[in-house]
C-alpha cells in the first residue's frame, strides 16, 4: 500500500495527483532548496487547509471505524439474542410437547385403571349372580324331589284308603247278607214250626189251608222283606263303593295339585364384557422444520473499509487544497 507524505494511505486520487504538473513543480522547488518564506500567501492557506482536512479525515476515519465496530457488535448481540431466543422457543415446544405425553400417559393409565375396576366389580357381581342361580337351582331340585316324594306318599296314602273303605263297605254288605240269611233260616225255622203245630192240632181242611197260607205269608213277607234289606244294602254298597273311589280320584288330584313342577334348568347369568378403553393419539415428534431457521450472523461492516471511505474524500479534498494552492503559486511565478 502507498503512503503519502502524511504517513496515511494513498487514495487513488494522490496516485493520480502524483503526475500533476503543481505537484511536480512544488517537489522541483523543495529539491532545488528554494526558501518557504517566498511562498505566496495563497500556498500557505491551502496548506493550512490540507491540514485541517488531514485532522478532520483522521478524527471522521477513527470515528467510522468506531461506528462499524459498533454495528458489528450489535450485530454480534442481535445474533446472541435471536439464538438464545431460537432456543428457548426450541426448548418450550419440546417441553410442551413432553407435558402432552406425560398427560396422555396419565389419562390413559388412569382410563385402564378404571376399566379394570370396572371389570373387577362386574367379574365379582358375575360370580355372585353364579352362586345364587346355582344354589336356586340345587334348592328348586331339591323340593321337586321332595314334592314327588309326598306326592308318591300321598298317592299310596289314596290307594290304601280306597282299599280300605271298599273292604268295610264290602264286611258291612256281608255282615248284612248274613244277618239277613240268618233271619231267612229262623222265618224258615219259624215257618215250619207253626206248620208242624197246626199239623199238631190235627186242624185238617180248609182250617188247615188257611192256617198254612198264613204261615206261608208270614214266611214270604219276611223272606221280602230280607230281600229288599238285601237289595238296599247292595245299592249302599255300590254307592259307597263310588264314592270311596271317587274319594281317591279326587286325593288324587289334590295330591297331584299339590306336586311341584319340575323346574327345570335356570338360565345362566349373563358372563360380563371387557370395558371398551380409549385410544389416546400421541403429538408427533417435532422435526427439524417445526423450529424454524436457525439465526444467523448479519452483514458485518469492515472498520478498514469504512476507515478508507473517510480518507478516500479527506485525500480528496487534501489534493484538491494543495493542487489548487499550487496551480495559484505557478500562476504566480508565470508557470502556468
Amino acid at each position: 500500500m502507498m503512503m503519502n507524505e502524511f504517513g496515511t494511505p494513498m487514495t487513488d486520487a494522490d496516485i493520480n495527483m502524483s503526475s500533476n504538473p503543481a505537484k511536480a513543480m512544488l517537489n522541483e522547488q523543495l529539491n532545488t532548496g528554494i526558501n518557504t518564506n517566498i511562498i505566496p500567501q495563497l500556498v500557505v492557506g491551502g496548506l493550512i487547509s490540507a491540514g485541517t482536512s488531514l485532522i478532520g479525515g483522521n478524527k471522521a476515519a477513527k470515528a467510522a471505524k468506531e461506528s462499524a465496530n459498533l454495528q458489528n457488535e450489535l450485530s454480534q448481540r442481535q445474533l446472541e439474542y435471536d439464538t438464545e431466543a431460537w432456543e428457548m422457543k426450541k426448548d418450550r415446544m419440546l417441553a410442551e410437547r413432553d407435558y402432552l405425553v406425560q398427560d396422555i400417559e396419565l389419562k390413559a393409565a388412569q382410563a385402564g385403571k378404571e376399566a379394570a375396576y370396572r371389570d373387577a366389580t362386574n367379574l365379582r357381581q358375575y360370580n355372585y349372580d353364579l352362586q345364587i342361580r346355582n344354589r336356586q337351582q340345587v334348592s328348586n331340585e331339591r323340593q321337586y324331589n321332595k314334592s314327588n316324594e309326598i306326592y308318591i306318599d300321598q298317592l299310596t296314602l289314596n290307594a290304601q284308603a280306597y282299599v280300605r273303605g271298599r273292604e268295610q263297605e264290602l264286611a258291612k254288605l256281608a255282615e248284612i247278607e248274613q244277618e239277613a240269611a240268618y233271619d231267612a233260616n229262623e222265618a224258615y225255622i219259624e215257618s215250619l214250626m207253626a206248620e208242624g203245630a197246626v199239623r199238631a192240632r190235627g186242624v185238617t181242611g180248609r182250617t188247615a189251608d188257611k192256617l198254612a197260607a198264613t204261615t206261608a205269608l208270614q214266611y214270604g213277607s219276611k223272606i221280602a222283606m230280607l230281600n229288599a234289606q238285601m237289595v238296599n244294602a247292595s245299592a249302599n254298597t255300590d254307592f259307597a263303593l263310588e264314592s270311596i273311589g271317587r274319594d281317591r280320584t279326587a286325593a288324587d288330584l289334590r295330591a297331584y295339585a299339590a306336586k311341584m313342577l319340575d323346574p327345570g334348568i335356570l338360565p345362566m347369568p349373563i358372563e360380563p364384557l371387557p370395558t371398551p378403553q380409549a385410544t389416546f393419539i400421541y403429538p408427533r415428534v417435532y422435526e427439524d422444520y417445526d423450529f424454524g431457521p436457525r439465526p444467523v450472523l448479519g452483514a458485518m461492516a469492515s472498520p478498514g473499509a469504512a476507515a478508507s471511505g473517510v480518507w478516500g474524500s479527506t485525500i480528496s479534498s487534501i489534493a484538491g487544497s494543495i493542487g489548487g494552492a499550487f496551480n495559484s503559486y505557478a500562476n504566480y511565478k508565470g508557470y502556468g
